[in-house]
């Protein structure tokens, strides 16, 4: 495998070949095998035909040309009827995102499945999906590189370093649907270059080292300065300058990998001896 990707009680591997694997619970869905495998062990306890092992899924879905039906919550899909290579993959709490390989002449499609609570499988609707679903609320066409996922959102960025975000950071807070362009970032030709999100925060990085993060900080995860939260996106000023190669974000943390240069000698020095 050449990826790994882990919610809260699956996983996703992807292959060199752009083929992808899940293993873990289905009891969302998260599986991508069309099913949960529900099935009463006793007259009062549910259990889900969950996988021991990496299984490859190939069956995507998307919506069905011959429905008209303008409401969302019903709206019904088929299954995509060629092959489909995958260049990323992403995992929530109990859902997941993949994103197509790209092709000659064509745009990159997300697809999403597993627990559709807060939109964050951004299809508009509340609804659990079994199989990987094509998002088609994102621009046709439209070219990505990476996607991302938190506890109950997601974020795709585009090759010109634009980012969508759909769901929530903070539960009980109001949920965005379907993808949404990051206005705060673009109209401010921001271009970011790596992306993440952790169980009620997010974080991007620019080309030209700006941090940008949002959402909850209970653990100061979002390094604002003592702020525990911030609605928008906010810069962190103590890395202001600083160039990322890589950053991901956990259950109250933050972890960025610096470019090593001038600018990061300025970085104060953590006492790992001391870290409990």
């Amino acid at each position: 495998f050449c990826k790994i990707a882990c919610g809260e009680d699956f996983s996703i591997a992807l292959d060199n070949q752009g083929i992808m694997y899940t293993t873990g619970s289905s009891e969302f869905g998260q599986l991508g095998n069309g099913e949960t495998g529900e099935y009463f062990v006793t007259a009062n306890k549910l259990a889900f035909a969950n996988a021991y092992g990496f299984l490859p899924r190939t069956i995507f879905h998307q919506n069905d040309e011959n429905d008209d039906s303008r409401n969302d919550q019903n709206k019904k899909t088929t299954v995509i009827p060629f092959s489909i290579k995958i260049q990323d993959i992403a995992a929530g709490k109990h859902h997941a995102l993949a994103l197509e390989a790209p092709s000659e002449g064509n745009g990159t499609r997300v697809f999403t499945w597993g627990c559709g609570n807060y939109g964050v499988l951004g299809h508009n609707r509340q609804k659990d999906e079994y199989y990987p679903r094509h998002v088609a609320f994102m621009p046709r066409g439209m070219s990505l590189k990476k996607v991302a996922a938190g506890a109950n959102c997601s974020l795709a960025l585009t090759t010109q370093g634009h980012v969508y975000f759909w769901g929530v950071t903070k539960s009980g807070g109001e949920a965005v649907m379907k993808p949404q362009l990051v206005d705060a970032l673009a109209n401010n030709q921001h271009v970011v270059t790596h992306l993440g999100a952790g169980s009620s925060c997010v974080a991007c990085t620019t080309n030209v080292g700006n941090t940008v993060v949002w959402g909850q900080g209970p653990y100061g995860e979002l390094g604002l300065e003592g702020k525990k939260s911030s609605a928008k996106p906010a810069f962190v000023e103590s890395l202001e300058g600083l160039i990322a190669s890589d950053l991901a974000c956990g259950q109250g943390s933050i972890l960025y990998v610096i470019k090593d240069d001038e600018n990061s000698k300025k970085l104060p020095k953590v006492d790992l001896k001391a870290v409990e």
